[in-house]
């Protein structure tokens, strides 16, 4: 563990709006994902992605260590519902996919920020070097591509559109959205 832990973990709790196991897993995984990747400071380097594999404490707490977000296309969501997250050295693609894999015990009478400070990363994580096939259309920056829905007539970006029965279309048209207009 570097001697950013406190650091880490009180940006963390700001962020997100208390500490629990998840926000002290996401602080040790980003901080092991940057050291993996050599980075110090994140604000300083700009050429990484972070997939995060679930809609989790975890994944406010590895966006506030590593200052990736959704809306600048550094942070992926992928919904695994996994305490996982892995780190992508934007030019090589080649990076680490951390996992909890913790057979500790906790209980809600201990405070999870001393409980799991006395637990290495190896013996909290599974890592597993991986590659990641990133297309332009992932990296972030300005949209590399755009297209219409022939249905609903709104603006695709990304190559994100579907293309069925000779339509162009956007996923909700095409798979049915997750919201109802009323």
């Amino acid at each position: 563990m570097t001697d950013h832990y406190e650091e880490d973990i009180k940006k963390a709790q700001e962020f997100h709006g208390h500490v629990c196991t998840g926000i002290v897993f996401g602080v040790r995984i980003a901080r092991a994902g940057l050291n993996f990747l050599g980075i110090e400071d994140p604000s300083k380097n700009k050429d990484f992605i972070v997939y995060v594999e679930a809609d989790r404490c975890l994944a406010d707490a590895v966006q506030s260590v590593t200052r990736c977000s959704l809306g600048k296309r550094r942070l992926k969501w992928m919904d695994y519902g996994k305490m996982a997250a892995s780190f992508i050295d934007i030019h090589t693609q080649k990076g680490v996919r951390i996992v909890v894999n913790n057979q500790k015990m906790f209980s809600d009478d201990d405070d999870p920020v001393a409980f799991w400070k006395q637990f290495s990363d190896e013996e909290l994580f599974k890592f597993e070097p991986i590659t990641v096939a990133l297309k332009p259309e992932d990296l972030p920056g300005k949209p590399t591509k755009r297209a219409f829905c022939e249905i609903c007539h709104e603006k695709i970006n990304d190559g994100r559109e579907l293309h069925k029965d000779g339509k162009v279309l956007c996923q909700a048209c095409a798979n049915g959205a997750y919201y109802q207009k009323i």
